[in-house]
């Protein structure tokens, strides 16, 4: 199991260079919020970023001032309204953090207030829309600016929660929207904390400048692609080289890495004659891309020779033009190679998230199966929405529209994932860095044994037993760290894992019980007041993020009101999300528009979001099919009216001052629970 922010490495880094618990934050939370694999409502799409929702904003407006008339306008008036309202909320949100006040978001606080003061009628005409996103438009970089000195300023010193938190989210999602291989981001990290780390440092590293990598692929299905150059920018240097005809060349001391990638391909002895017919009809390409790193410079390379090929679609309709899924790169300022491959992640077993899925949401399933494969950002997400929409959940313009359901409904889902992420989050860190401690004392002591023998062949020399002295003096001190480690770190977690049991890979048993640790209600079981005690204890010497989760937690379990509050917030991110989505389907279906500001955030933001709907509906279906309940007939828009019914049920009673600890988190999405009926 892996959890971002607690690799060894990146532990032991931020050890060795005394990081203060709040830079330790900033960097694991934005290494969480940029995770390709991290939950939908922790990764960065779902932060609500001002500049980015400012971006989307003026893409809007501009979209629409693009059109002959106000008929063909796309998104529609009322659609970009919603967008427009949508980045008030976000521009308010980092307003609300942001001391001193500044100027410029005063002014588009003003000016987006105006927007959604005036109504939606005002967006009707192509050309007042044309005006409003170039006033939009002048103050991305403003804004930006002023996120990046927030930024700065949470590393310099320990802001409170909630600005940390929006200093995060932004900027994580300027490092996703301007492209960043997370690999090689943990990679650049690791090295950034050798040095002196500082905040500008940090932020060069998110946001690194872009060079110049150089890429290649091949193409199966044909030997030539005519006229090639001219679909690709003249810098982008795109050459070709049929396999098995001409050597690659022009990659100076990587020409006989780029000869050996070749190689690879093109008929092999013993295949399947029409494989190897196949793979005999290849052509190689090579191209340079500007990209902040290898990671990001197969995506771009990829993408770009993708959109080639589809120009050759019409003049060629039974041959199949396809990308092999090996790219290599290679950096000639270091002479650095390496190999990608486009296969994703893989799994021992696959299971099905349930059997009993009904017969209506076979094409959902599809649906949403080809978002997931499909390589273009944009048809993903449009996908995403066809998907949502094809288990009857409809996008409208009103507080009682299937879409509002769905966002209620998934702030529910959305609580027991973030809650379960901070139990997992402190496991993995608080293991992470035992394993840290205890991996830097078998060092230590390897070093004085190498010294020890070295000093046995050479016989006494004054240096080498000055070297023997002080490696010793470092061994006892990572020792005696060693063994403290045990009771800080390994005896709390035992406690712990005795209070909440975990089942394979660390994943919790009971959602409750977890609670309960984090609450420690009036009258809670001894072995809950152990793990609870034994949290605290773990507390005291873990920083950065799991130190956060668990005092944010904590917070909102003994704070009825607070967590009320983050269930509406969570809510108005989703419906944000899917508002979002609807845009981006409109947009490709109507406009044929294939492409937006930011592709990486609304492919990922659109599928997760997918995902999110399909483990709240799948584990609905599987445990009343369990149950034997008549639930599990019920049609997908059914079960999501009546999860937004108990969203806001459980939303009232928390408001009420109800405990949050009566709220039944392992079941709060299941058929067989109100949400607030454990005690």
């Amino acid at each position: 199991m892996f959890y971002p922010g607690s690799e060894s490495e990146l532990v032991a880094g931020m050890s060795e260079a005394g990081l203060a618990g709040h830079q330790r934050l900033l960097i694991q939370a934005t290494l969480r919020a940029m995770h390709p694999g991290a939950y939908a409502t922790q990764h960065a799409a779902a932060g609500g970023a001002a500049v980015l929702s400012l971006s989307r904003a003026e893409a809007v407006l501009r979209s629409r001032a693009g059109a002959s008339d106000s008929k063909d306008a796309q998104p529609n008036e009322k659609l970009a309204y919603t967008v427009i309202e949508r980045t008030l909320k976000s521009v308010l949100a980092l307003e609300a953090v942001v001391i001193p006040a500044k100027q410029p978001l005063a002014d588009i606080h003003n000016l987006l207030a105006d927007m959604v003061l005036r109504g939606r009628n005002d967006l009707k005409e192509p050309s007042r829309c044309g005006v409003l996103a170039h006033q939009l438009a002048a103050f991305v970089p403003k804004i930006e600016r002023i996120v990046l000195d927030l930024f700065q300023q949470a590393w310099d010193t320990a802001m409170p929660v909630t600005a940390a938190e929006r200093a995060i989210a932004e900027v994580a999602s300027l490092a996703v929207w301007r492209g960043r291989d997370y690999e090689c981001l943990v990679a650049d990290l690791q090295r950034f904390l050798r040095k002196a780390p500082c905040g500008q440092g940090l932020l060069s590293v998110l946001r690194p400048a872009h060079r110049q990598i150089r890429v290649a692929a091949v193409v199966e299905g044909a030997r030539t692609l005519a006229g090639l150059g001219q679909l690709f920018d003249a810098d982008t240097n795109v050459r070709q080289f049929p396999i098995g005809k001409k050597a690659p060349d022009g990659w100076g001391q990587g020409t006989a890495k780029l000869r050996k990638f070749a190689a690879l391909h093109g008929r092999h002895p013993g295949e399947d004659p029409r494989e190897g017919e196949r793979a005999a009809a290849a052509v190689l390409l090579t191209l340079s891309v500007m990209a902040p790193d290898r990671g990001v410079a197969v995506h771009l390379a990829r993408r770009r020779i993708e959109e080639a090929l589809d120009t050759y679609v019409a003049g060629h309709r039974l041959a199949e033009l396809r990308l092999a899924p090996e790219t290599l790169v290679f950096e000639e300022s270091d002479d650095r190679s390496r190999r990608y491959t486009s296969r994703g992640p893989t799994v021992d077993t696959a299971w099905p998230l349930t059997r009993h899925w009904p017969a209506e949401i076979r094409e959902c399933l599809r649906m949403a199966h080809i978002a997931r494969s499909t390589s273009s950002p944009l048809t993903s997400a449009a996908l995403s929405w066809a998907a949502i929409e094809a288990a009857g959940i409809r996008h409208g313009y009103n507080d009682s529209a299937a879409h509002v359901e769905l966002a209620r409904a998934l702030s529910l889902q959305a609580m027991r994932q973030q809650l379960l992420s901070s139990h997992q989050c402190v496991r993995r860190v608080a293991s992470a860095i035992h394993g840290e401690v205890t991996e830097r004392a078998a060092g230590a002591g390897r070093a004085v044994e190498g010294l020890e023998r070295h000093l046995a062949k050479k016989g006494a020399q004054s240096a080498l037993e000055q070297q023997l002295r002080e490696a010793r003096g470092r061994a006892a001190t990572a020792e005696l760290e060693a063994a403290d480690a045990d009771n800080l770190y390994l005896q709390p977690l035992n406690e712990i894992d005795r209070a909440v049991p975990v089942k394979g890979h660390g994943l919790l048993s009971d959602l409750n019980r977890w609670a309960d640790l984090l609450a420690e209600p009036p009258g809670a079981a001894q072995e809950v007041k152990i793990g609870s005690a034994a949290l605290s204890r773990l507390r005291t010497v873990l920083h950065g993020l799991p130190a956060h989760d668990i005092d944010v937690w904590r917070a909102r379990m003994s704070s009825p009101k607070q967590c009320a509050a983050w269930l509406r917030d969570a809510e108005e991110r989703c419906r944000a999300q899917l508002s979002w989505m609807y845009v981006l389907r409109n947009t490709a279906l109507h406009q044929g528009v294939f492409a937006s500001v930011a592709d990486s955030h609304d492919a990922h933001g659109a599928r997760g979001t997918l995902d999110l709907t399909l483990e709240v509906l799948g584990n609905w279906y599987a445990v009343a099919s369990s149950a034997q309940l008549p639930e599990a007939t019920w049609s997908a828009h059914r079960v999501i009216t009546e999860l937004a019914k108990r969203q806001q049920d459980v939303i009232r009673h928390l408001e009420a001052d109800a405990a949050v600890v009566d709220l039944q988190f392992t079941h709060l999405t299941s058929p067989t629970s109100n949400g607030h009926d454990r005690l």
